[in-house]
């Protein structure tokens, strides 16, 4: 490689770099995708809520399992998405309950998802796979999902620092707790 080549790659990474971060850089919706299951009370299933950020994905994850409302939340991770298959990978933390300790006392759970799957314009399909961080020596379950398109997300964000900001408010109350 040229040192002419080597200055362009170097440009073209800093330039690529410095619209990442920049808060006001336009989001699109891309999607959401559910299996929630609802009673008179209670809900069951997961929703992938995802946003075109550039040629990348952003978005978060919910889960619940009991009562409805407060569905526990966590933001997307490592997200790796090919646009041309349609492959999505993502890592999400989540608190979903608490555990009892010794003593009787009680700490939040801090669950690990690992999803590994395809996107489909209607359809979002893989395997969820979903550990404790806090009870490492426990086994991690796995499962197979299929997460039907649903109507648009709750954040209506239209730029990248808008959508975190949103996020973020909904995570002090629904996020995973340290």
């Amino acid at each position: 490689m040229t040192r002419g080549h080597l200055i362009l790659v170097t440009l073209a990474c800093a330039l690529s770099s410095l619209a990442q971060e920049r808060p006001d850089r336009r989001i699109q919706p891309a999607g959401v995708f559910s299996n929630m299951r609802f009673t008179d009370e209670h809900a069951y299933g997961s929703t992938v809520e995802l946003w075109r950020d550039g040629n990348s994905l952003i978005g978060v994850l919910l889960v619940s399992e009991g009562l409805q409302g407060d569905t526990p939340t966590g933001i997307l991770e490592s997200v790796r998405f090919d646009a041309r298959t349609g492959a999505l990978s993502f890592n999400a933390k989540l608190t979903t309950g608490m555990l009892m300790l010794p003593g009787g006392k009680e700490q939040p759970s801090l669950e690990l998802f690992q999803f590994t799957g395809t996107l489909k314009p209607a359809l979002l399909t893989g395997t969820m796979k979903r550990s404790d961080l806090r009870q490492p020596s426990h086994p991690a379950s796995e499962e197979q999902v299929r997460l039907k398109s649903q109507p648009p997300a709750t954040v209506a964000a239209k730029t990248y620092g808008e959508w975190l900001r949103e996020v973020q408010e909904v995570l002090k109350f629904r996020g995973p707790k340290p």
